[in-house]
Order: C-alpha cells, then structure tokens, then sequence
C-alpha cells in the first residue's frame, strides 16, 4: 500500500513539499488505513481491497487540484502610504488579485521588511473571483530608510479542500521610513525657505521696542530721561533684538545605540528628537545642524536656517543607521569644532549608561567648552533602577541588586564630572527625553546663555 501511494505521489504535478495535506485528506487517510487495519484482520475475502476506494479518491483529489492550482494566478501587493514615520503607526493592507474564475483561500505569513515590527501569527484572506482580497493591519516603523518588502510565504487551498498548495508571492513596491514629525496643530516649519524674517526680543537692540517703569538692576544707559521728566517717575527703554542661535545636535550611533528604548533602539529615539528639534528651533530663526558619529564621523552636516536645514537633516537620518563599533566622542568633537564659528549650543544624544565611555565623553566636553555651551542628553534605563531596588526572591538577586547599585553609582559619578567641566546633563527615560531636551533649549534661549 505505502508503494503504491508513493507512486501516485511521485505521479502529482506539484511535488510534495510544496503541498499540505488539509483536514478532509487526513479524513481519508484515516478511512484508508482503517479499512486497510480491518482488512488485513477479515475473512472476508472482498473486504481486503475496500481501502482502495478512499486511497484513490484521495490521490485522484490531489491530482485534479494540483491541475486546477496551476492555473490559479494570484498576485500580491501592499496598500500604504510610500513614507512611514518613525515610531508611529500607520494603516496598512495585504492584497491578493484573483484571476481565476472562483473564489480562492488563501493563508500567508504576514512577512515584513526588517524595518517595522514584526506582525506575528499566520493569517487567511478569501480572495474573490476575478476580485481583490484585503487583509488590513498596522505598520510600526522602528528602523530608519528605505525598506523593500520581502517575498511573502503563501499558500492556497485547493478546490476541494484536500490540501494547501505553496506558492511564493512578491509584493512589489518600497517604503521609505523617515524621522517622525511634531503632532501638534501649528507646530509644522514656516516662513521664508531662507529662514530669515523678523522677530522681536526684548534685548539690547538698535530698534525701540516700548518704555516701561524702571526695575532695580535695569543699566542706567536706559533709563529715558525725557519721558522720565514728563511722567515724574523712572522710566526704562526697551529694544528689540534679533538673536540667532547656532544649535549642533550630535547623535551617537554607536553600538549601544542598539538598546531598545520602548518600541525603538535609541538611535531611533535620538533621530525623532533630533528632527523634532529642527522643527522648534526653525520657526525662532535658529541655525541648526547635524553630526552622526560612531567610533569616526558618519554625517556632518553645518548649521544652517529655515526649511532647507530641516529636510537637510532628515534626509541625511533616513540613509543611516547603527553601526557596530564603539563610539568616540572625542573624534566627533574634534570635528564640531571645525564645523562650528561661533560660540553655539551643542546637544549630544549618546548612552550616559556605559562606565567605559566616560572617558573619552569628559575629553568631549573639554574640546567643546568653552567655548560652546553642551548639553548631554540620555535614557535612564527603567531596568537598572528596577534591580537596585527590587526585593529579592532568589538567592542571586541581592548580588543582581548590588551590581545594579554599583552600576548607577558610576553613572552618578559620571554625569557629576560632566557637570563640573561645563556640560548640562540631562538624563530622563524615552518618554520624556525629547520633552526634557527641548524645554532645556527654550530655559537657555529665555535666559540668554548662548
């Protein structure tokens, strides 16, 4: 019996690992075997050939499937928009074309390019005669640039349900996964393209801006002695000022750039704050640039205004990404101070975690300040905090705690020591790190320190 069946097998115009017996053949197979099992232990002399009977019309079954899959077309496709955003879902749909002349069922890994979060479980979709089947999910971008999707793993059942025939579906098409934008109404870049308009600050200008009642402290170069004469009390002079900064903001895309912070690496997160930030300081008339640096420079790019260097520094993140090599952020300084002229804000973005950085991370600071003002910028790990002071239920927890301790001490001590040589240090979990960057930037601008 099992010769003849594998004969019938050999004899198929698919061949058999691209085939899945479905639950009606596992039916006949067991009728088979029962009918083969009882015939084997029957008198009966016509009993002993019954098995036969299911045995051929289930290879009969295959055989005619097998046939009719060869002329089933199916053609696949993703429905989505061609730019994702880093970080946020957006909606998105598997197609599957039918030519044929009847309904087919199709299941499929969901496969998606390793840019996006894996969608998980095996599902099915119908796809209708001479129709178009839509299986509908939602893509997370978690991996910058341009991703191509992957042949999609498939299958179809046969007419008459006897198996699932493998088939290997392209999807065509590319999606391009750029850093992700600020969400609030109003907050998008405007104004000239150059970036140069008016503003006023209250400062030490040429240009009056109003006359207000004298405070103590206020220069006496101010004080405006006619209008003090009429109104019989001190009056001050206020003038406007155009004040434009030049902000660097520094990425480390070194190895620990790798460590996942949420549903991104920390690269990830650092290329959504830094695109954010362009976006702040664009609309203030600031000048901002780009450096991405690992164990040398990846991507230098000059402060400069407007919207011009906001899709400059966008489009220099969307072709990057982590490299394996340790970072040095005494390579990426040295070559800050080429770029910058003047006395500028410089954020670096970079891991505060790692004890063995901290070197080369003080000899940074001590290239850029003075005379730029830095700010150093890092996720606190949730993990780390959680096993220092955790309660111990096992016999290795209190040596996890200590190493835990130990391991926040050094941190401690290092962001003290960037403290002391000048840097403002800023250490806050994903959530918040981007909130905590930009509102250091608006304490700086208010109180004038660059």
């Amino acid at each position: 019996m099992l010769t003849s069946c594998a004969a019938c097998l050999r004899k198929l115009p698919y061949r058999v690992e691209q085939m899945h017996l479905a639950q009606r053949a596992y039916i006949l197979l067991l009728l088979t075997a029962v009918l083969a099992i009882g015939g084997i232990w029957s008198s009966e002399p016509g009993f002993g050939g019954l098995w036969r009977l299911p045995a051929a019309l289930l290879f009969s079954g295959l055989a005619f499937e097998g046939f009719i899959v060869a002329k089933i077309t199916i053609a696949a496709g993703v429905e989505t928009a061609a730019r994702a955003f880093l970080g946020r879902e957006q909606p998105a749909a598997f197609v599957f074309r039918n030519d044929y002349s009847r309904a087919v069922s199709v299941e499929y890994a969901p496969v998606v390019p390793g840019g996006f979060e894996p969608l998980g479980d095996v599902r099915r979709v119908i796809a209708p005669a001479h129709g178009v089947g839509r299986d509908s999910f939602k893509l997370l971008p978690i991996r910058l640039g341009i991703q191509s999707w992957p042949t999609l793993p498939s299958r179809v059942l046969g007419p008459l349900g006897l198996a699932w025939w493998s088939k290997g579906l392209h999807p065509a098409g590319r999606i391009s996964v750029a850093p992700d934008t600020l969400r609030t109404p109003g907050s998008q870049p405007r104004g000239n393209p150059a970036g140069a308009r008016p503003r006023r600050i209250v400062g030490a200008g040429a240009e009056l801006h109003q006359l207000r009642g004298y405070l103590p402290g206020d220069p006496l170069a101010r004080i405006d002695w006619k209008a003090t004469a009429r109104m019989r009390r001190l009056v001050t002079r206020e003038f406007s000022e155009d004040q434009h900064l030049d902000i660097l903001v520094a990425i480390d895309a070194g190895r620990f750039s790798r460590v996942r912070a949420g549903r991104l690496d920390r690269f990830g997160l650092y290329a959504n704050v830094a695109a954010r930030f362009a976006e702040i300081a664009t609309p203030n008339d600031d000048r901002i640039g780009l450096m991405v640096f690992s164990d040398r420079p990846l991507v230098a790019c000059a402060p400069a205004r407007g919207l011009t260097a906001v899709t400059r520094m966008r489009r220099a993140l969307e072709q990057l990404s982590v490299e394996s090599a340790e970072s040095d952020p005494t390579a990426a300084a040295v070559r800050i101070r080429g770029m910058l002229r003047h006395r500028s804000l410089v954020v670096l973005l970079t891991d505060l975690d790692d004890a063995t950085g901290a070197n080369s991370l003080a000899r940074a600071v001590r290239l850029l300040s003075p005379p730029h003002l830095v700010v150093i910028a890092g996720i606190r790990s949730p993990e780390i905090e959680k096993f220092a002071s955790g309660e111990a239920h096992e016999w290795s927890d209190p040596w996890v705690a200590l190493a835990a301790q130990e391991h926040e001490a050094r941190a401690a001590l290092q962001r003290s020591l960037l403290r002391r040589l000048g840097a403002r240090v800023i250490v806050a979990s994903e959530e918040l790190l981007e909130r905590a960057v930009l509102a250091e930037y608006e304490t700086l601008r208010r109180s004038r320190r660059v």
